[in-house]
């Protein structure tokens, strides 16, 4: 069951309005966004010519997270992607793309705290293998993150200040500034394409939250996020992602050798009666 907060025209509208508030006010006061390699983090977009890009994190081989709002680009997630040039996006290798499973994954979007998508990777169309396998991924944690945690954002948010980041992989921490509920509010750097990156607490590397919308400016603000924490409906799509892929054992059951005597038994000769005693079955 996929959980669709609103029609595809009206996301996708909603997602454009989105992008172009980022750019206005994500930056909390100068951009400290630095360029960044991380496997775990990709890119997700509607297809291979798509300009509109999200971004998304595996949480296990095939479990992935990002913001319910970002749905229209829930087409294919790349990973290890390279610098853009002269501001246009580029891709990475075929064995570093994999299709995002639509029809698996889990996602609403209502308003801020009420933001989510739990994706369905599927398997590499050139090597057979998953994402999670090959990229890693991060633990997810359910507890309520504190005012003060210092988080990590990492993603594809645009920056016009340099052709080669925009749309490219960068990343930047700063403080939860609040919680309330299942809304997260924060002062890293985030740009439109930010959209669905996690929120990374600093100091056990787990995952807290979903960035989903900028609120910073040169003065204040602070951007804000869905929290694993407080959102049952979140909760339940992770844990059931992740009970999917119950552990099969996949290895083969060999036999063991049977066991042979050294020296074999050897019947010794009958020793027949003279006089057999008649065999009476018992009644």
């Amino acid at each position: 069951m996929n959980f669709k907060g609103l029609g595809t025209f009206s996301v996708a509208a909603l997602l454009t309005t989105s992008v172009v508030a980022s750019h206005q006010k994500s930056i909390c006061g100068e951009d400290d966004r630095v360029p960044s390699t991380n496997p775990k983090v990709g890119r997700i977009l509607e297809d291979i010519k798509s300009k509109g890009v999200c971004t998304v994190t595996m949480i296990s081989k095939t479990c992935a997270i990002t913001a319910g709002h970002c749905s229209p680009a829930f087409g294919i997630a790349q990973f290890n992607t390279p610098p853009s040039k002269k501001g246009k996006i580029q891709h990475p290798e075929a064995k570093d793309i994999y299709p995002v499973l639509k029809d698996e994954s889990k996602w609403k979007y209502s308003r801020i705290g009420d933001d989510w998508a739990v994706l369905k990777i599927g398997a590499n169309s050139e090597t057979g293998l998953f994402a999670g396998d090959v990229q890693g991924f991060y633990e997810v944690d359910f507890t309520t993150p504190k005012k003060g945690d210092i988080v990590r954002i990492t993603g594809f948010g645009a920056d016009k200040s340099d052709p080669e980041r925009h749309f490219a992989q960068q990343t930047h921490t700063g403080e939860v500034t609040r919680v309330s509920g299942s809304s997260l509010y924060h002062v890293a750097d985030t740009m439109g394409g930010n959209s669905g990156s996690t929120i990374i607490r600093e100091s056990d590397e787990k995952v807290i939250g979903i960035h989903t919308n900028g609120g910073c400016y040169s003065r204040g603000g602070s951007n804000s996020a869905t929290t694993l924490a407080n959102k049952k409906g979140l909760e339940d799509a992770v844990k059931a992602c992740l009970a999917s892929e119950a552990v099969v054992s996949t290895e083969p059951v060999v036999d063991e050798e049977p066991v042979v005597d050294e020296e074999p038994v050897v019947d010794e000769e009958p020793v027949t009666d003279p006089d057999p005693a008649p065999v009476v079955d018992p009644e």
